[in-house]
Protein backbone atom coordinates (compact mmCIF):
# COMPACT_ATOMS: atom_id res chain seq x y z
CA UNK A 1 0.00 0.00 0.00
CA UNK A 2 1.57 3.17 -1.31
CA UNK A 3 1.62 6.14 1.63
CA UNK A 4 0.08 9.48 0.80
CA UNK A 5 0.99 12.94 2.51
CA UNK A 6 -1.98 13.63 4.69
CA UNK A 7 -2.17 17.62 2.83
CA UNK A 8 -2.17 16.00 -0.36
CA UNK A 9 -5.20 13.37 0.64
CA UNK A 10 -7.07 16.21 2.47
CA UNK A 11 -7.40 18.19 -0.76
CA UNK A 12 -7.02 15.93 -3.50
CA UNK A 13 -9.10 12.63 -2.35
CA UNK A 14 -12.60 12.08 -0.86
CA UNK A 15 -12.23 11.16 2.83
CA UNK A 16 -15.16 8.58 2.57
CA UNK A 17 -13.69 6.96 -0.34
CA UNK A 18 -10.27 8.06 -1.26
CA UNK A 19 -11.51 8.66 -4.76
CA UNK A 20 -9.86 11.83 -6.44
CA UNK A 21 -11.78 14.66 -5.80
CA UNK A 22 -13.02 16.85 -8.96
CA UNK A 23 -10.62 19.98 -10.05
CA UNK A 24 -13.85 22.07 -9.85
CA UNK A 25 -17.14 21.01 -8.49
CA UNK A 26 -19.73 23.65 -9.16
CA UNK A 27 -19.18 26.89 -11.36
CA UNK A 28 -21.61 29.99 -12.15
CA UNK A 29 -22.20 30.26 -15.61
CA UNK A 30 -23.07 33.51 -17.39
CA UNK A 31 -26.74 33.26 -16.26
CA UNK A 32 -25.81 34.97 -13.33
CA UNK A 33 -27.80 38.08 -11.88
CA UNK A 34 -25.45 39.03 -9.24
CA UNK A 35 -28.33 38.43 -6.51
CA UNK A 36 -25.72 36.85 -3.76
CA UNK A 37 -27.96 34.22 -2.83
CA UNK A 38 -25.14 31.65 -3.41
CA UNK A 39 -22.43 33.86 -1.60
CA UNK A 40 -24.66 33.79 1.83
CA UNK A 41 -25.15 29.62 1.33
CA UNK A 42 -22.39 28.36 0.80
CA UNK A 43 -20.94 26.69 4.18
CA UNK A 44 -17.41 26.53 2.96
CA UNK A 45 -17.26 30.32 1.81
CA UNK A 46 -16.16 29.19 -1.34
CA UNK A 47 -18.35 31.90 -3.24
CA UNK A 48 -17.13 35.51 -3.80
CA UNK A 49 -17.66 38.43 -5.79
CA UNK A 50 -14.85 39.54 -7.84
CA UNK A 51 -14.98 42.89 -10.42
CA UNK A 52 -19.28 42.44 -9.89
CA UNK A 53 -19.01 38.92 -10.94
CA UNK A 54 -19.65 35.76 -8.54
CA UNK A 55 -16.89 32.98 -8.27
CA UNK A 56 -16.20 29.87 -6.89
CA UNK A 57 -12.77 29.16 -5.14
CA UNK A 58 -12.36 25.03 -6.30
CA UNK A 59 -10.02 24.92 -2.92
CA UNK A 60 -12.78 25.43 -1.56
CA UNK A 61 -15.66 24.11 -2.94
CA UNK A 62 -16.53 20.76 -1.42
CA UNK A 63 -19.39 19.68 -3.79
CA UNK A 64 -22.84 20.27 -1.78
CA UNK A 65 -24.78 21.99 -3.85
CA UNK A 66 -26.25 24.59 -1.71
CA UNK A 67 -24.94 27.50 -4.11
CA UNK A 68 -27.18 25.07 -6.99
CA UNK A 69 -30.38 25.15 -4.40
CA UNK A 70 -30.71 28.68 -4.28
CA UNK A 71 -29.56 30.48 -7.37
CA UNK A 72 -32.60 31.41 -8.83
CA UNK A 73 -31.83 31.37 -12.38
CA UNK A 74 -29.59 28.13 -11.94
CA UNK A 75 -26.72 29.82 -12.42
CA UNK A 76 -24.55 27.58 -10.80
CA UNK A 77 -24.16 24.32 -11.94
CA UNK A 78 -21.86 21.22 -11.44
CA UNK A 79 -18.48 21.09 -13.48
Amino acid sequence: MRRICYAYRRKYLNSQTNERKAAMAYVITDDCIQCGACEAECPEGAISEVDGLYVIDASKCQDCGACADVCPTGAAQPA
